[in-house]
């Protein structure tokens, strides 16, 4: 008897002690501050074509990139397990598409192509 209540009790807090480790549902995490790419992978890797930017997603849907002093604007939108992006510059529109969430972090957002058959994947991580 005595071994079935300890097992409950481990059991129990096991369970309550488990902890989310991404918010696929708040906007207030991406809007903050400034994020960079950390990888790009469209059939290799192409992080370094994005090295220089800064992104910032404004609340309003605006997406800003930052380069020196250029900046290039496009829109966002999120939704429970998507990230859609676009750009209509020719750099930033390899980026454009209807992201899957994998992982959202208060520090990083990791993105991939919905399609099985891609291995695209867009991971940004906050300045």
């Amino acid at each position: 008897m005595k071994i079935k209540i300890i097992a409950a009790i481990l059991l129990t807090v096991t369970f309550f002690s488990c902890t989310k480790k991404s918010d696929n549902n708040s906007n207030t995490t991406i809007t903050t501050g400034t994020w960079r790419i950390s990888l790009y992978w469209d059939k290799k890797d192409e992080t370094s074509n994005f090295s220089s930017y800064t992104f910032m997603f404004n609340s309003g849907g605006e997406l800003m990139a930052h380069k020196s002093a250029t900046v290039i604007t496009g829109t966002w939108s999120e939704t429970g397990t998507r990230l859609t992006i676009n750009f209509t510059d020719p750099v930033l529109s390899s980026l454009n598409g209807n992201w899957l969430k994998t992982e959202k972090t208060s520090t990083g957002i990791k993105l991939k192509d919905d399609n099985p058959l891609q291995d695209d994947q867009l991971h940004f991580v906050k300045n």
